[in-house]
């Protein structure tokens, strides 16, 4: 038998920020995900969004943490760098993002036919893939 024992089928993302207000306009308003009740918690809180059957949380802390995490592309440092959001409509999606002041940092590219990818930074810089592909 596994050790993990899943109740949840879905993973759900934790992005720390002191960005929250910018966060929440790019996931809530730029992207268009479905905002959930919040989750306020003793020191911080949690703003979330529904994304697919996943749930992403943007926590902001009342103490701003000292760290920061490192920028930059896909090879340029190790630990979680990006997360994939599956999509049938890139070309439209980035143009908002490019309409809301983000960043596309890579692609579009087609990857193998049909499949086309692009990476979007939030307004922390943190990295999303978007991946276009036919509807299965």
């Amino acid at each position: 038998m596994p050790v993990t024992q899943l109740v949840k089928p879905t993973i759900d993302i934790g992005v720390v920020t002191v960005n929250q207000d910018a966060m929440v306009n790019f996931y809530g308003n730029v992207l268009g995900f479905p905002a959930l009740p919040d989750v306020p918690m003793e020191g911080f809180l949690v703003k979330r969004f529904q994304v697919g059957d996943c749930v992403l949380k943007i926590v902001q802390f009342e103490n701003e943490p000292g760290g920061r995490s490192v920028a930059g592309g896909l090879g340029d440092s190790t630990g979680l760098r990006y997360w994939t959001v599956s999509v049938n409509n890139l070309d439209a999606l980035l143009a908002a993002v490019e309409d809301a002041g983000q960043k596309i940092v890579e692609g579009p590219t087609e990857v193998r036919p049909g499949v086309r990818i692009a990476l979007v930074g939030d307004p922390d810089g943190n990295l999303v893939e978007f991946v276009d592909r036919p509807i299965s």
